[in-house]
């Protein structure tokens, strides 16, 4: 699980638990406008979309079946994930930043794509 403030034009992520362990990362932040699009999808829909292919490979961090956490990559991008479980999935898409993608399970994803929204 991961929690998503924003503040001072940036998106930040916060993983939670054992996740800052397994993913290496304690917290991740982004510019706004850094941020070219947030979708909710669950996984059958990350994967018919294609985006699932973007995670074939993992860099660093945890890979298991319904919990996977850290950097992966694939089809030439990189991507943060943090999810686990059957949840929908924030589906984040960046330019200018290392990651390409980020793929997060929250507590309430349409929460964070209305605020989102507000401030972009």
């Amino acid at each position: 699980m991961t929690d998503v403030e924003f503040s001072n034009g940036k998106m930040i992520v916060i993983p939670k638990g054992l996740d800052k362990l397994w993913g290496f990362r304690g917290r991740l932040e982004f510019p706004i406008d850094h941020i070219t699009q947030m979708t909710i999808e669950s996984k059958q829909q990350l994967k018919e979309d294609g985006k699932w292919d973007r995670i074939k490979i993992r860099a660093l961090g945890l890979g298991l079946p319904n919990k996977k956490v850290g950097t992966f990559m694939g089809n030439r991008t990189t991507s943060y994930l943090n999810i686990s479980g059957p949840d929908d999935i924030l589906f984040v898409e960046l330019h200018s930043e290392k990651y390409d993608f980020l793929f997060l399970t929250v507590a309430d994803p349409n929460a964070i794509k209305e605020r989102f929204l507000q401030i972009k």
